[in-house]
C-alpha cells in the first residue's frame, strides 16, 4: 500500500493536535509496511525512518488562520482572505506537482486546508480520496463559521470517497451540518504514546492547575480563569499555568487583570514538545475546558503524566476515557468545585489517576493505523 498523506501541519510546525496526529500516524503507518509520500509547505521538519517528505518553502505559511472574534474577523477580512487562500492555492499547485514524481494508491487529506490539493490531485489520477477531518470551522470560531471556509471544507467531505473524524460527536457534526452520508464516516480516535510520559514526577509543595492549548475562543479559556478565581479565593497557594499562544491572550490577560489574578494567573507561550513533560510534571491538576472540542490530545497527555484531569463534557475524548471528571464548559462554579477537591483530596486523585492511566492501554497510534489501512483497503 502507498500513500500519499497532505500535511499541513508536522513538528516543529504544529500550531494544535494536527501536528501531533499527523507524525504520530505516518510513523506507524510506516512501520506496519506502508509507504508513506508526505507533502509539506515547509522544509524543516521532523524525519521518521523510512518515510519519504515532498517539501517546498511556502511563500505565506505559518501556520495560522482562525481569528478569534466575528468582529476581528470582518476587520481583518482582506488580510485573512489574502494570506489564507493564497496559502491553500500555493499548497495545491505545488502538492500537484510534487505527487507526480511519485506513485500511490491513496490520497491522504487533513481538513480543509489539504482540501484543493486532494480533490484536484484525485481528478487527475482518478484515485481513492480519505479526508480525515480534525475539526470543522464551527468548531474553530465557536459557531460563526466563514462562509468561504464552510465552503472549501464541504468541498473536500463531498469528494472524498471516504472520511475520517476524530470522534462520535464530530461524526455526529458532520451528518448534521453537512449532510454527510454516516455510511462514508468512519471514526478514528486519537491516541497517545504513553512511554514518552513513563516517570514523571510531580513537586507535591506546588498547587499549580495547567492550561495546555491554542488560545482561541473555542478553547474556553475565559471560563477556566473565571473558575480559577473561585479557586483562588479558598486555596491562596493555587496557580494558573497557561501554555500556549493565540488570537485571544490580550483578551485573556485583560480577564485576569480585572478579576484582580495578574499575579496568579502565569502566561507561558508556546512551549517545546520537548519541555512540556517538566510542565505536566509540576501539574496538581490538568483542566481541557474547551467550548468545542473534536478531541483533546493534551488530555491523554496529561493523564498519561500522572496528573489527575478534568475535562469539558463537549469534548471527544471524554468518548475514551471513562476515569476522568467531566464538566460543562461554561459551567464556572462546577469547575472550581471540582478544581478545588482535585487539589485537596490526594485519595482521589491517585484513584482517579490510576483509573484513567489504565485506560490507556487501549488508545494507542498502532490500532490507529491498524483502523486507516482497513479504510485504505475498502
Amino acid at each position: 500500500m502507498k500513500v500519499l498523506f497532505l500535511g499541513w501541519e508536522f513538528p516543529p510546525h504544529s500550531v494544535g493536535g494536527l501536528g501531533t496526529h499527523s507524525y504520530n500516524i505516518v510513523k506507524a503507518l510506516s512501520e506496519r509496511g506502508v509507504i508513506v509520500n508526505v507533502i509539506l509547505p515547509f522544509k524543516e521538519h521532523t524525519k521518521i525512518d523510512g518515510v519519504n517528505f515532498l517539501t517546498f518553502e511556502s511563500g505565506f505559511f505559518d501556520g495560522m488562520y482562525n481569528i478569534s472574534t466575528k468582529k476581528e474577523a470582518d476587520s481583518n477580512e482582506k488580510n485573512l482572505y489574502r494570506d489564507v487562500f493564497n496559502e491553500v492555492e500555493e499548497y495545491k499547485n505545488k502538492a500537484v506537482e510534487l505527487s507526480s514524481t511519485v506513485e500511490f494508491d491513496v490520497i491522504h487529506a487533513n481538513d480543509w486546508v489539504t482540501g484543493r490539493a486532494a480533490i484536484e490531485i484525485k481528478k487527475r489520477t482518478g484515485k481513492k480520496l480519505v479526508a480525515t477531518i480534525h475539526s470543522t470551522e464551527y468548531d474553530r470560531t465557536a459557531g460563526k463559521p466563514w462562509e468561504r471556509i464552510e465552503k472549501e471544507e464541504k468541498a473536500l467531505i463531498d469528494n472524498a470517497d471516504l472520511v475520517v473524524t476524530v470522534s462520535r460527536r464530530l461524526k455526529e457534526e458532520l451528518i448534521s451540518l453537512y449532510n454527510t452520508n454516516e455510511k462514508r464516516i468512519s471514526v478514528i480516535y486519537n491516541a497517545i504514546n504513553r512511554e514518552r510520559f513513563n516517570g514523571i514526577k510531580r513537586d507535591s509543595n506546588r498547587k499549580v492547575v495547567l492550561y495546555v492549548g491554542r488560545l482561541s475562543v473555542q478553547k474556553g479559556i475565559d471560563n477556566l480563569i473565571k473558575a480559577f478565581r473561585i479557586v483562588s479565593e479558598k486555596n491562596d497557594n493555587a496557580l494558573l499555568y497557561i501554555i500556549g499562544e493565540g488570537p485571544e491572550l490580550s483578551n485573556l490577560i485583560n480577564l485576569s487583570i480585572n478579576l484582580d489574578l495578574s499575579d496568579k494567573v502565569i502566561f507561558l507561550g508556546k512551549v517545546p514538545d520537548s519541555e512540556m513533560e517538566t510542565l505536566y510534571s509540576i501539574a496538581n491538576v490538568f483542566v481541557m475546558p474547551s467550548v468545542s472540542e473534536p478531541f483533546g490530545i493534551v488530555a491523554l497527555e496529561a493523564i498519561a503524566s500522572n496528573v489527575p484531569t478534568i475535562v469539558s463534557s463537549q469534548s471527544g475524548v471524554s468518548e475514551v476515557i471513562k476515569n476522568t471528571l467531566k464538566v460543562d464548559f461554561w459551567d464556572t462554579e462546577q469547575m472550581a468545585d471540582l478544581i478545588l477537591g482535585l487539589l485537596n483530596y490526594n485519595e482521589a486523585n491517585n484513584e482517579i489517576t490510576k483509573n484513567a492511566y489504565k485506560e490507556l492501554d487501549s488508545i494507542t497510534w498502532d490500532k490507529a493505523a491498524e483502523k486507516f489501512i482497513e479504510i485504505y483497503n475498502k
